[in-house]
């Protein structure tokens, strides 16, 4: 069984402390959960902004998370995922 794709799209020239904040929590909750991901820095990686507006429905809040092509949410959704144990089983690895 191969590992879901876990993409985090975040910007490095993050003006607000909020964005700063929420970026960092994500990444200690995958942490957490012991998840692998690719952090997609949208200033670096410009290029993969379509994908992430396509797969989010044209949603441009930073950061999001997105597992294996889905659109999951930012911070609160990621959040409220995680402390429903949701999170987990959106995590495991697909079914082939």
């Amino acid at each position: 069984m191969s590992e879901p794709l876990v993409v985090l799209y975040t910007t490095s020239v993050a003006t607000s402390p909020n964005i700063r904040s929420a970026t960092a929590r994500i990444k200690l909750i995958l942490d957490a959960n012991g998840v692998k991901y690719d952090e997609v820095d949208l200033i670096l990686q410009q290029e993969r902004r379509d994908d992430m507006l396509k797969a989010s429905n044209g949603v441009k809040i930073l950061p999001q998370l997105h597992i294996n092509g889905r659109y999951i949410g930012s911070v609160d959704t990621v959040q409220e995922l995680q402390d429903s144990q949701e999170l987990a089983s959106l995590l495991k690895p697909p079914v082939h």
